[in-house]
């Protein structure tokens, strides 16, 4: 068998399932996101089993193992830029945290002076979001690029991480501690996303990266990679069934079991990203998809901002309650069409607002 990955980099350009699984991750997070403010977390229709699917292992780990590829591929990846990048971004997760959540609390507190509201505030202001974490990852890799860390040593740095957050599961009351670790372990049920729980995921992707970047034959590779994460899934679902775990709860669903991410569900959402970017690829190579395949590239180039308004939109609609929707699978699905569709439209105002402004100073110059 030829060799299948190069000693330099040779595959530097865009990869169109790359981009497929970015932007369909942003559009699964809006639905999940819009199904958790307007069903029940528990809601036994087929209907939430497939947002929770779509919005827990394609949505989450594959924004955040992208991350970690994206280092690779980024011609920006130097420490300092990293960093720079990573305190921006726990910056924004604040802000959106504050305008998202925290400020429709302070104006429902206002109207009602139900004291909820206020505990409500300092829960959701200070709870850790995707975006925080993507901020201290940003971070890790900076610190991990200014020791010239190899692959090798990145993996046991996550999977020795990986353990201490699993034999550290205290839960922690206070508000202001809770915040504060928060970041790093997942101390209470607002720490979403704590740095200990999923760091695997980007360091996962940026091996994966590393790997990528030289890749000589794409096809094959994906189908040694669809096959082999296909079974592993299997074996592990067997073997999970077999021993009486709930499957559901642990790895795919919505439950506080999710965020709390430990080794073997870091194995089981590692394989179903491998088994989603091979069906990617494969159907992102097809001519049938290239115009579909254009408006997902524009939902992955402009991911953040998306997220950003998403957010925004749900949280004074919801928290407001400017809106009595029923509570239905249709009326979910129509809510979450709506919000992608707003957020993907000011996400493309504002790319062509900043690209304006940029074209204007540039001709100052």
């Amino acid at each position: 068998m030829k060799k299948l990955f190069a000693d330099e980099h040779i595959n530097n350009a865009r990869q169109s399932e790359m981009d497929w699984a970015r932007g369909l991750a942003v559009i699964f997070m809006i639905f999940v996101h819009v199904k958790s403010v307007m069903l029940d977390f528990q809601t036994p229709a087929i209907y939430a089993k497939i947002v929770e699917f779509c919005g827990g292992p394609l949505a989450a780990p594959v924004f955040m193992a992208l991350l970690g590829a994206g280092i690779v591929y980024s011609r920006s990846s130097t420490p300092q830029k990293l960093a720079t990048r990573g305190l921006i971004l726990l910056g924004v997760h604040y802000l959106l945290n504050f305008f998202h959540s925290g400020l429709p609390d302070l104006v429902m507190y206002a109207r009602t002076k139900d004291a909820l509201y206020i505990e409500d505030f300092w829960i959701y202001t200070f709870g850790v979001d995707i975006l925080a974490f993507a901020g201290l990852t940003f971070l890790f890799f900076a610190l991990a690029l200014k020791l010239k860390m190899k692959n090798l040593h990145i993996l046991l740095v996550a999977l020795v991480i990986s353990v201490i957050n699993y034999l550290t599961a205290i839960p922690v009351d206070n508000l202001a501690l809770g915040a504060v670790l928060g970041l790093f372990f997942h101390v209470n049920d607002y720490a979403y996303f704590a740095f200990a729980s999923w760091i695997w995921y980007p360091v996962m992707g940026y091996v994966f990266g590393t790997f990528m970047i030289r890749c000589k034959d794409k096809k094959v590779f994906y189908g040694y990679a669809f096959a082999f994460s296909a079974l592993v899934l299997i074996l592990e679902t067997l073997s999970m069934r077999k021993y009486g775990f709930d499957i559901w709860s642990m790895h795919t669903g919505m439950k506080n079991d999710y965020f709390f991410q430990d080794f073997m569900s870091n194995i089981f959402v590692t394989a179903i990203f491998f088994v989603w970017m091979s069906i990617l690829y494969f159907v992102s190579s097809k001519k049938i998809f290239d115009l579909p395949g254009k408006v997902v590239s524009r939902w992955s180039r402009n991911v953040t901002v998306i997220y950003i308004f998403q957010w925004l939109i749900i949280g004074w609609v919801f928290v407001l309650e400017l809106v009595d929707l029923p509570v239905t699978a249709l009326a979910c699905t129509i809510t979450g069409v709506i919000v992608v569709v707003l957020s993907d439209t000011l996400a493309w105002l504002c790319k062509k607002g900043m690209e304006k402004r940029g074209s204007r100073r540039g001709g100052f110059a």
